[in-house]
């Protein structure tokens, strides 16, 4: 896999992606609602599985 592609896994393995939550807890100001779906809010779970686009995604890679 490219480079940026295992790092990002990596992050994402560390939870180190910067999300909504991710934001939240660290006090910047940002909108908290998924930018895909704007339906949940915005965690690495959501966007990696839990998001509409997220499931089109890995339907059409995988």
């Amino acid at each position: 896999a490219p480079l940026n592609v295992k790092f990002f896994l990596w992050l994402a393995s560390q939870n180190r992606c910067w999300t909504a939550d991710r934001l939240a807890r660290r006090g910047l100001p940002h909108p908290a609602a998924c930018q895909f779906c704007d339906q949940d809010d915005e965690t690495l779970h959501h966007i990696l599985a839990g998001c509409v686009f997220a499931r089109i995604t890995w339907h059409e890679v995988l």
